[in-house]
């Protein structure tokens, strides 16, 4: 999924500056867990909720932490749509979560059920890379 037209041009703006102070609350998608797990690790004391939309039952991991000091000031959260990525919700033991439901959990969780996740790119959700032409068929 590419960002919008808006999302590209903050993105843009944030590269170029040489200071950044923004005062307010900041989400960020990521795409996968490894990104969320980033998160987890890098914001001191973050609150990490599993939840369930109400209306459409779509899952979702959440990580989040508040700053008081430059570059943000204000509520950090980092949001992952987890329909894609069934496996690591079921890694982290939430196959009963039902709608309007949540749930808190650990960052120790969120390492646990990453480290159990297959490597294979059939396992992934991506493309297996392609392979290069056999000599044998030359």
């Amino acid at each position: 999924m590419y960002p919008t037209k808006d999302a590209r041009e903050l993105a843009i703006l944030l590269r170029i500056s040489r200071e950044l102070d923004i005062i307010g609350d900041v989400t960020a998608t990521v795409d996968n867990p490894s990104e969320l797990l980033a998160w987890a690790l890098i914001l001191s004391s973050p609150h990490i909720v599993a939840w369930r939309a109400g209306d459409s039952g779509h899952r979702y991991l959440q990580v989040s932490a508040h700053r008081s000091k430059a570059p943000i000031r204000g509520d950090i959260t980092a949001v992952l749509h987890c329909e894609q990525h069934l496996d690591y919700w079921r890694a982290l033991d939430l196959a009963d979560l039902t709608p309007h439901d949540r749930r808190e959990l650990e960052r120790e969780a969120l390492s646990s059920a990453w480290a159990t996740m297959p490597l294979s790119p059939e396992n992934s959700g991506q493309a297996p890379p392609p392979q290069p032409p056999s000599l044998d068929s030359a």
